[in-house]
């Protein structure tokens, strides 16, 4: 491209006739662009607070001469305000932005952080039923604390759980628009779960079974698994409750987590719910059953896939309890085992609390407390799979592994995968 060239005013008739590559000046800072392409465009030079910056205009001929002139003078008597016009756009656009765009910009940046598909279409479907029919649309700077009040006010008491995850859910939305500067005044969630108050009840926990009663339950589960119960889930479920873990835990494991040899399984930190990773000590009847899992599904990279060979769905637990119309879930079975550990074994808080994957109280405590108590875990799981298994109301035969199944083989196997 050529050089500047510094002549005489620009005319509309030579705007128009000029080809050659380069920056033609106009004076006052504007002048006409025209690249190797042969695009014409505008840009004018301003100083403001002592630099020198372009702005652009538009392009030629959708912009004229005249108009071109026209805008120069007034970036040029802005620049002197120490006003940046393009700027005050930029941030006027920013500010014209809906909540509902806000929030698609918050969840695209949270879906990392998210544990599960399920988490992501809760978040959505939450906003779609209880706060874009009100909000949705409203530029998120304009929000009012009246506006927030008005929509979670009929769900605050009857659906308290719903309304607290709304809450908390549209205070991350705002905070983003704070910090993206779309948004220059306070959140208008500050405040709002003190003005609608709280109900005072009593909080609802996952419905869990006594412990003396998991050596029964165990053993009905190895009955049903030689009467119709498919293996799989049969296997799955005891593995679950021997190993204290979660459903979504149990359901997506895979075999590349697992040290047979070590007797451990690592769940990866992107599959915990705290997304820290979680050593879990095997007691001998979770290799046993790992085991004849393999032996069920040996070219599957899951260990306890569903018929089709996908993760088994998370209401494969649920299901399996409300038939036989049990009043616990699959999630309970920490819960029974937390209380075996504080009533009968007697472990200190800290390792219990290690083998369900809890944090350790304050950020302070965490730090310094640097163990998983693997050591210790190790022979409580042991303790914890025996009691599963010492009932002694129901004389069961557990089921067996087949005598042809090689478990130095199967091992080598598995460190492979």
């Amino acid at each position: 491209m050529a050089g500047t060239r510094v002549e005489k005013k620009l005319s509309a008739v030579r705007v128009k006739t000029l080809k050659a590559p380069g920056k033609y000046e106009d004076g006052g800072g504007l002048r006409l662009v025209i690249t190797s392409g042969g695009t014409k465009c505008w840009v004018v030079r301003v100083s403001l607070s002592g630099n020198r910056i372009e702005r652009g205009l538009g392009s030629y001929p959708d912009v004229s001469l005249d108009d071109a002139r026209e805008a120069a003078a007034t970036f040029r008597k802005a620049a002197g305000s120490g006003i940046d016009l393009r700027a005050e756009e930029k941030q006027k656009a920013l500010a014209s932005t809906s909540f509902r765009d806000m929030f698609k910009i918050t969840l695209a940046q949270r879906e990392k952080q998210l544990s599960n598909a399920k988490h992501l279409k809760q978040w959505t479907s939450t906003m779609e039923a209880y706060v874009f029919p009100k909000i949705g649309n409203v530029p998120v700077a304009d929000v009012t604390t009246g506006q927030v009040l008005e929509l979670l006010t009929p769900i605050w008491f009857d659906k308290a759980e719903t309304a607290k995850r709304v809450l908390q859910r549209m205070e991350l939305v705002f905070k983003s628009a704070i910090v993206r500067g779309i948004r220059t005044t306070a959140s208008p969630c500050t405040g709002v779960a003190d003005e609608l108050g709280t109900k005072h009840r009593a909080p609802k926990h996952h419905a869990s079974m006594s412990w003396p009663d998991v050596p029964d339950f165990i053993a009905w589960l190895q009955q049903r698994s030689r009467s119709g119960l498919p293996l799989a889930t049969s296997l799955a479920m005891e593995f679950l409750i021997l190993t204290a873990t979660r459903s979504g835990e149990t359901r997506g494991a895979v075999w590349q987590e697992f040290d047979i040899e070590g007797a451990t399984w690592t769940i990866p930190a992107e599959r915990m719910k705290a997304r820290d990773a979680h050593r879990v000590p095997l007691s001998k009847r979770s290799l046993q059953i790992l085991k004849m899992a393999k032996s069920l599904n040996p070219d599957s990279d899951l260990v306890f896939p569903s018929r089709n060979g996908t993760v088994l769905s998370d209401m494969t637990f649920t299901k399996l309890l409300r038939d036989e119309r049990l009043d616990v879930t699959a999630h309970g079975f920490r819960s029974s085992f937390k209380v075996w550990a504080s009533e009968s074994a007697k472990v200190p808080h800290e390792v219990s609390e290690a083998a369900l994957a809890h944090s350790l109280g304050s950020k302070v405590v965490a730090a310094y407390l640097r163990t998983d108590f693997l050591a210790e875990r190790r022979p409580l799981m042991e303790a914890w799979s025996g009691h599963c298994l010492g009932n002694a109301k129901r004389q069961v035969k557990k089921p067996s592994v087949p005598d042809a199944f090689d478990v130095t083989t199967v091992s080598s196997q598995w460190q492979g995968q």
